[in-house]
């Protein structure tokens, strides 16, 4: 899977799992993610998806996590959570993008490719 900010593309490796299943097959698709904490994105969708919620030991940047089930997150600065949360990839090439998440709202298109 890829997404598109401002205009870049960045590739997310996927988890084999059924958030994810379920989450790229409403793609593509484009939210507008806010910012939370100075160190993550994030947006809530009008519907639930399955979920295999784990305690996180170290949320790195560029981890794609999906909180309770219909928030997904984006963190762009690694942090220690406090929450639990479903693996569905990681922003592989995030160092190219993470300027792109200052601490304000982005559009992010997510491409099934």
């Amino acid at each position: 899977m890829h997404i598109e900010i401002n205009g870049q593309i960045a590739s997310v490796q996927l988890e084999d799992n059924a958030t994810t299943r379920a989450l790229m097959a409403d793609a593509p698709f484009t939210i507008k993610m806010d910012d939370l904490h100075r160190n993550e994105k994030y947006h809530y969708f009008d519907k639930a998806f399955p979920t295999d919620a784990q305690s996180v030991q170290k949320v790195e940047a560029g981890d794609v996590l999906l909180y309770q089930n219909n928030c997904l997150v984006i963190f762009y600065e690694a942090v220690e959570p406090v929450a639990e949360y479903t693996r569905i990839g990681k922003i592989t090439d995030f160092e190219d993008i993470q300027s792109l998440f200052a601490p304000a709202s982005v559009q992010i298109r997510f491409l099934n490719e």
